[in-house]
Order: C-alpha cells, then sequence, then structure tokens
C-alpha cells in the first residue's frame, strides 16, 4: 500500500543564525542543506516518488514530503540514519583539514556524543489509497507531523561536562576545544595553502560549531564578509581579500553600514493547500526551485551575498544602495513565477555589529512586512546607539527610489526630514490636515529643493513615516561620508 510520507530535519533557524562571523551562517545553511539532501537521495534510492521538494538536489528543502511504498517506518528510520552518517562523515572530512596537533587536542568522545545528540528528525505517515485522497491524507499528515515535532525529545545529552564552559554559540553544549591553545589553529585548502581560524581566547566552542567554523572556512571563498559588503556601496568591485587591516582593528570606514534582507513568500500554506495531487504539488515545488536559483543571480546582480535560498525563503548580505532595486527585483520574480506575493524585511545595520544581533534585526524587519498586511517592505535603520526607525510599505508605493534619485540630484539634506518629524510631532490630531500639508510645502521651500515634491499627506502619521523614510534614505543612498546624521531619540 501506498503511504503519503512527511518528514522534517532541524535544527533550522537557530541553527543557521548562531554564527560569529559570516563563514558560520554560511556554513549552517550549507550543512543543513547536506543533511536534507542524503535524506532525499535515501528516499529515491529505496524506490519513493519526491513531492516536495521534487528533485532530490534541490537546496533548501528541511521538510520533505514523498510517497513510498512499503513500510514508512523503516523508511523513515532509514532516511534518519542517512542523515546522521551524513553529518558524521561531514565532520571527519572537515576535522581532516585541521594539522594533526589541532585534531589531537580535540575532546572526541564529548564531540561524537553532540553529533549523535543534534539531529532533530520528525516522521508521520498516512495510508495514501488513491489520488483523489491526496489533499485530505496531505492535511492529515501535516497535522501529525506537527503533533509529533511539539511532543519533542528531551533525552539528556551525556557530555562529561562538569566543570567545562559551554559553548558561546550554543549554550546547550560544552566546549570540545580549550580556545587559549587556538590562537594560530588553521585548516588547508585544498590548493595547500592554510587559512586560519580566528578562534578568540574566549570561544569555547563544541563540535557542531567547530564544524561550521573549519567548513566556513575551508569555503570562505565563497563567502563575502560584512566589511566588504559595507564597502560595495562606494566600491561595486570591492572583494573580501581587499583589506585595510585585521578584523579587529579600529580603522573606521568611509561608509560603514550594509543590508541584510530576510523575504519568505506569503501564505505558502494556503497555497500549497490548492494543490489537488501529487503531480500539482510537484509542479509548485520545481516553480519554488527556479525561484531560488533565480533569486541567487538576482542577488549576484547587486552586488551581494546569497547566504540562503530555499522555496520561498531568502536571507542575503547587500551593499545598501542596492537592497531597495534588488528587493523589488525578488518581489517581481516570484510574482511572475509562483503567482504569489513576497514579503521582505530589510535591515541596515553596522558591519561591526555582533551578527547574532543584525540578524535578529532582520527577522524583526521581515516581521514587520507580514504584520502589515503581507506582500510589502519593511525597511529597519539600525544606527550604533541610536534608536531604531521602520517604515513599512507595499510594494506598489515604495517612494524609496524617487527619494535615492532625489539625494543623488543633491535635492535632499538631513535638515528636511528632521524639521518635518518634528512638523508631525507637534501637530495635533484635530487640526487640519491640508494646512500641515501647506507648512510641510513651506518647510521644503525654505531648503529650495526644487525638484523635490512631497506626497499628498493624509494624516499627521503619514507625514511622520514620510519624515522617517528621509532619515533611513541618506543610509540608503550610500553615500560615502566619514559622519552620518544620528536618529533622533525624542
Amino acid at each position: 500500500m501506498s503511504h503519503l510520507l512527511s518528514i522534517s530535519i532541524g535544527p533550522v533557524q537557530d541553527f543557521i543564525a548562531a554564527a560569529r562571523r559570516t563563514a558560520d551562517l554560511y556554513a549552517g545553511s550549507q550543512i543543513l542543506q547536506k543533511l536534507s539532501k542524503a535524506v532525499a537521495k535515501h528516499l529515491t534510492s529505496n524506490h519513493a516518488e519526491l513531492i516536495f521538494p521534487a528533485d532530490e538536489n534541490a537546496d533548501g528543502a528541511n521538510k520533505i514530503l514523498a510517497e513510498v511504498e512499503g513500510d514508512p517506518k523503516a523508511l523513515a528510520e532509514g532516511a534518519k540514519k542517512a542523515a546522521q552518517e551524513a553529518l558524521e562523515h561531514l565532520w571527519k572530512k572537515t576535522i581532516e583539514s585541521l594539522p594533526e596537533s589541532y585534531q589531537s587536542q580535540i575532546d572526541q568522545a564529548r564531540a561524537q556524543e553532540q553529533l549523535r545528540s543534534f539531529l532533530e528528525f520528525y516522521a508521520a505517515w498516512v495510508p495514501l489509497p488513491d489520488e483523489e485522497k491526496y489533499p485530505q491524507a496531505r492535511r492529515t499528515v501535516e497535522r501529525l507531523l506537527a503533533g509529533r515535532k511539539a511532543l519533542r525529545d528531551f533525552a539528556p545529552t551525556q557530555q562529561s561536562d562538569d566543570g567545562v564552559p559551554k559553548s558561546p554559540l550554543d549554550p546547550s553544549r560544552a566546549a570540545v576545544i580549550d580556545p587559549r591553545r587556538w590562537a594560530e589553529a588553521s585548516v588547508r585548502l585544498p590548493d595547500g595553502s592554510y587559512r586560519p581560524l580566528r578562534i578568540k581566547p574566549t570561544e569555547q566552542l563544541d563540535a557542531i560549531s567547530l564544524l561550521k567554523r573549519c567548513y566556513g572556512v575551508l569555503n570562505s571563498d565563497k563567502v563575502v564578509d560584512t566589511r566588504t559588503m559595507a564597502r560595495r556601496s562606494w566600491r561595486p568591485e570591492a572583494e573580501p581579500d581587499e583589506r585595510y587591516g585585521e578584523d579587529d582593528d579600529h580603522i573606521r570606514e568611509p561608509q560603514p553600514y550594509f543590508v541584510i534582507l530576510v523575504a519568505d513568500g506569503d501564505r505558502m500554506g494556503e497555497l500549497i493547500g490548492r494543490q489537488d495531487d501529487p503531480e500539482a504539488h510537484r509542479a509548485l515545488s520545481k516553480t519554488l526551485d527556479d525561484f531560488a536559483r533565480e533569486a541567487q543571480k538576482i542577488v549576484l546582480e547587486y552586488r551581494g551575498f546569497m547566504v540562503y535560498s530555499g522555496g520561498d525563503d531568502v536571507l542575503a548580505f547587500l551593499p545598501v544602495n542596492q537592497a531597495i532595486a534588488c528587493a523589488k527585483d525578488l518581489s517581481k520574480e516570484f510574482r511572475h513565477r509562483v503567482k504569489g506575493t513576497l514579503s521582505a524585511g530589510v535591515a541596515i545595520v553596522h558591519y561591526r555589529e555582533p551578527l547574532s544581533i543584525s540578524l535578529k534585526n532582520a527577522k524583526e524587519a521581515e516581521k514587520a512586512a507580514k504584520n502589515g498586511g503581507r506582500d510589502a517592505l519593511a525597511v529597519a535603520l539600525h544606527t550604533r546607539g541610536g534608536i531604531p526607525t521602520t517604515v513599512v510599505r507595499r510594494w506598489d508605493n515604495l517612494r524609496w527610489l524617487e527619494l535615492l534619485q532625489s539625494f543623488a540630484q543633491g535635492d535632499l539634506t538631513q535638515g528636511l526630514a528632521y524639521e518635518l518629524r518634528e512638523l508631525g510631532r507637534e501637530w495635533q490630531p484635530e487640526m487640519n490636515v491640508a494646512y500641515l500639508q501647506a507648512e510641510a510645502e513651506r518647510i521644503l521651500g525654505r531648503k529650495e529643493r526644487k525638484n523635490l515634491r512631497l506626497p499628498l499627506f493624509e494624516s499627521r502619521q503619514d507625514l511622520l513615516t514620510y519624515a522617517d523614510q528621509l532619515v533611513i534614505a541618506r543610509f540608503l543612498s550610500g553615500i560615502k561620508t566619514e559622519e552620518k546624521p544620528e536618529v533622533s531619540r525624542a
């Protein structure tokens, strides 16, 4: 009898985001993809027909749906074993790139225990008597999988870690190295050269974090660091090997901000639910794979770095002055291919800000776009020490590009934004909005910016939002200056 088998592989978001360096972040996404592909390949090698993803080599599919024959429990157990073996093989192959003197310093017993307890693998299955019953069977199996994930497993990990420091990237795991002895540690690249791991004396790395660090450095030729991304707003050709100094020096960048973009398809559950049979679902899966591949091309066109692109999810780094245009093209491509809408969050962050905090800011921006009605772009400015400023607009009413053009033409100064903001704060709700518009026009006229036209304000809040856009637009313009305007704390 045929069964519909649904598998979830994790951890996902927290695992990927637990990173101190861009290479760590990239490594997290790549490792998860390798484990997911190992599961998909095990299923297809046992005559399962993949539905989502439709291709065993698809990137980013941490959730797998397949039509299987025979015993689904045995197949799920085999898939879990395949994922575990893939993780242990990746550990062995990656750690072998370390000099033997450092390999011998790793607490291998604790590392193996952490590798055995790392994987989150959940599976559920239901009979599929015929394809006419597919919609109902899919809803049932997804409900069962959600219930199984809610139960979770909390088996204790025997790490023999009494008195051993915990990992800063994952406090549930103890360190497997003494970082004070790893300051000079490096990995051997395929060309025979060595590249440093840059492990700080306080980085008590667990096995998974050490795997991510080594894997990321081994693949650092594919990674663009945050400093280089900030530099690309005024030097588009900048590459990671062009250094002004070491990562921890005090050299100031002329333009120290870059963008983290997070995008996600809207109401994807509803879209998937409308697929009446496996073939329609496979077609949607292939469409999402095509979008993911095209998204990578779009990000590269704007001199960005794609951290993760799987299905309807995108995580990318971009120069500040390319972020809006790139986000808009991603939205257009998603609408064209998937026939759905995309919500995106753009966080403007300092390249020296801890990566974990900057990623959280980008996630919150994406959430603001979703909460703002979906099919929208949220742009959040996070200056160092300043209060965040966020503006949410729908894709068909962004206003960003015209403001950036005004900055390029010299029609905008930072003073206009703050005067309009002060006007909006002082304006009382019962006062006529037409007078508000007239006063705003008077302020603009005093600035003598002849080529700039204010939009029609329908409310006091509309003016405040526009003033916030002016503040953010200066950062998005990527102007190369030593000093940036401070965002008001009021």
